[in-house]
């Protein structure tokens, strides 16, 4: 009778190798990906076809580890479907986002209401203590940060005093919400017309830089948001985000945590 099973089993695995096989190659071949990694994909699951059952679950299990995500729960750079306001709503519950007048919209635009969304006009990382007190107190599943466009002009292209203050914030966090997992946005591009009345706002892709370098040394998750601005997002001063900016940011901050 084991036999039997055993037979059973692989006349069921190998056709579902095959499928699977021929599903990978069809997403290569929609999607232009010609890499050579997508190719050993298939060639490495077309050889199961004539293997025994327990070299096929040994190999399915390697490629299934290969191809898990690292360090975050979808590809950088990269902006799905946009969500609706109620998927927005639906996404973030049990979240929290701190941070200064840009996130500050996310409320005002009635995208989320003030027990998720934990920001002020004006607010900096050093002087951010009452709001990462109150975020705390929610106790959320998942804690977003976005500083830098205030501290640009008060740090004047120090970034390492800036990351310093940030690795205060992200301490404090991390020993209070252990099994949090903790976002950084990117500080968003600066038009050059802002810049040209406050040139510390230059510093912008510096700063970047050392907040990805923070994030690697902290465990968090660097959220790259520069890439989704284009130049009609910006209201007349430069710095800040028209409506149209905010579901784009709002659906690729819950794609990078894992949300939805």
């Amino acid at each position: 009778m084991k036999n039997i099973k055993n037979n059973k089993t692989i006349l069921a695995v190998i056709p579902a190798v095959v499928v699977l096989a021929a599903g990978v190659a069809f997403f290569c071949s929609r999607s232009g990906n010609t890499d050579k990694q997508c190719q050993e994909t298939v060639e490495r699951l077309q050889k199961l076809e004539t293997a025994d059952i327990s070299s096929i679950e040994d190999e399915i299990r390697a490629l299934s580890e290969k191809e898990k995500p690292t360090g975050s729960d979808s590809e950088e750079g990269v902006l799905g479907d946009i969500l609706t306001d109620v998927q927005i709503k639906q996404a973030f519950q049990g979240t929290v986002i701190v941070g200064d007048s840009i996130t500050e919209s996310i409320a005002e635009y009635g995208f989320l209401d003030t027990s998720i969304v934990v920001a002020k006009l004006g607010l900096r990382i050093d002087d951010a203590d009452d709001q990462i007190n109150t975020a705390i107190s929610l106790n959320p599943s998942v804690f977003f940060l976005s500083f830098g466009a205030n501290d640009l002009e008060i740090y004047n292209g120090d970034s390492s005093a800036f990351i310093d203050a940030y690795r205060v914030k992200v301490k404090q966090i991390q020993n209070a919400l252990p099994d949090t997992a903790i976002y950084i946005n990117s500080i968003l591009p600066i038009q050059q017309s802002a810049i040209d009345q406050s040139p510390a706002l230059a510093y912008y892709d510096s700063f970047n830089q050392a907040l990805r370098d923070f994030c690697d040394e902290m465990g968090c998750t660097f959220i790259d948001d520069t890439f989704l601005v284009d130049e009609s997002m910006y209201e007349p001063d430069g710095e800040h985000m028209v409506y149209n900016y905010y579901p784009k940011w709002l659906t690729y901050m819950a794609e990078r945590a894992g949300l939805v």
